[in-house]
């Protein structure tokens, strides 16, 4: 009898996704994150192994090399020039940016499907993961002090709850999980595949739904919701774009405005002023730094509080924290990766739907994400942390394998069997 390693592969693939959406942090300090990153490393390896004699040697070398030299090109060069500038442990400051390490889930999912692995097992694991996320969330703000937690000492805990006179103490929740939560749901119930998926899908949307009306993020629902129009408009079929390069003199008049709203909003939240030292704080380190940056910095040796501010986090100023970390080469690097996989979901949707007459939930949902995230590029630069390199890369694995046009690739089934498996 044959022994199956699919169990043990969806097992691996689960905690990677949960660990890189961050549902391990209220935990053991988020520890979770290093075994889902082993997990992410081995089923990368045994991927890679299995698919080299499945694949074209150009397409496995282009999914199995280019990480490599990718995520650790970023790894070793930013912990090798924040060392050269301001001293510290190389070694620490390497694994600081142990976050990249994450995007190695993409490429193992691709090449582990590849080598036949059941497209619709990846389905069931990606839905139950954002099941599993909500239920992850709702245990712990309802067992957890946050009034203890926001003011300890330890900013990995204090960074755990945000406070404000008219909401309260918040569990802060992987919000790219509820946005996608929402997403696939909605998809699911307008497609009603079978009752047991209506149901599971019912569920996805209520408790992310409970979830946002505990921390009421109005800029997340409002990006979302943008989203969504921009994807009816313009994105649902190809013809349409034509229609958003009609539109595009209106957004570019239109676009100073925005910008200047969402800056006073973004500033005039809580923190805002903070916010506004930090920005001008990095432009002018920026200015000193302009091609590579300040680097990676510890918490474990010399850090970017203990240098600049105590105050100083650049993952809380966006696209300028971005430039400050990695410098123009950097911004250029995350702008290009951002343009890629939002193309590559968007040519993957359309051709699903023109090849199987309907949307792929899942594809639909990274792709709205996606474009809701664009409009918080400049304030929120998430594909640069943990919970958006994790859902960038598998977005962009996800899209290659469902894209019936890739060249050089056959078409992998449809959306059909995964949600029915996990509800059944």
């Amino acid at each position: 009898m044959r022994l199956s390693l699919n169990p043990l592969i969806s097992l691996l693939l689960l905690i990677a996704l949960f660990a890189g959406l961050q549902g391990g942090r209220y935990f053991l300090a988020n520890r979770l994150q290093e075994v889902g990153i082993f997990c992410a490393l081995l089923v990368f390896a045994l991927g890679a192994y299995a698919s080299l004699f499945k694949l074209d040697y150009d397409s496995w070398k282009r999914w199995a090399y280019l990480p490599i030299l990718l995520l650790g090109g970023i790894m070793v060069v930013s912990a090798t020039t924040f060392l050269v500038q301001y001293g510290g442990n190389l070694l620490f400051n390497f694994f600081s940016a142990r976050e990249f390490i994450l995007g190695f889930l993409g490429p193992a999912v691709f090449l582990i499907v590849r080598a036949g692995y059941p497209i619709e097992k990846l389905q069931s694991v990606i839905l139950f993961c954002l099941l599993l996320i909500s239920l992850n969330y709702l245990y712990f703000y309802n067992t957890m002090d946050l009034r203890a937690a926001f003011f300890s000492n330890n900013h990995t805990v204090s960074a755990l709850v945000t406070y404000d006179e008219w909401r309260g103490f918040r569990l802060k929740p992987s919000m790219v999980a509820v946005m996608l939560s929402i997403l696939t749901g909605m998809m699911l119930i307008r497609q009603f595949r079978s009752l047991g998926s209506v149901l599971f899908a019912a569920s996805l949307i209520a408790l992310a739904v409970y979830i946002w009306t505990i921390v009421l993020f109005r800029s997340t629902l409002a990006t979302m919701l943008l989203g969504l129009v921009i994807y009816a408009c313009f994105l649902a079929r190809p013809g349409r774009l034509h229609v958003a390069l009609l539109a595009l003199p209106i957004v570019v008049i239109a676009s100073p405005f925005i910008v200047s709203a969402a800056g006073d909003f973004f500033l005039g939240a809580d923190g805002g002023s903070l916010r506004m030292k930090s920005f001008k704080l990095a432009l002018d380190t920026l200015s000193s730094h302009p091609i590579l940056g300040v680097g990676e910095d510890s918490v474990y040796g010399v850090s970017y509080q203990d240098i600049f501010s105590k105050t100083f986090f650049p993952s809380d100023i966006g696209l300028i924290g971005v430039a400050f970390k990695y410098g123009l080469v950097g911004v250029g690097l995350y702008l290009y990766m951002h343009v890629l996989i939002f193309v590559k979901l968007w040519k993957a949707n359309i051709r699903v739907r023109k090849a199987e007459g309907r949307t792929d939930p899942i594809l639909f949902a990274f792709l709205v994400l996606l474009t809701a995230q664009s409009f918080n590029l400049v304030l929120i630069a998430g594909m640069a942390y943990a919970q958006s390199i994790t859902i960038a890369s598998l977005s962009l694995a996800y899209a290659c394998l469902r894209d019936p046009g890739e060249p050089g690739r056959e078409p992998v089934r449809s959306f059909r069997r995964g949600v029915d498996a996990l509800s059944a």
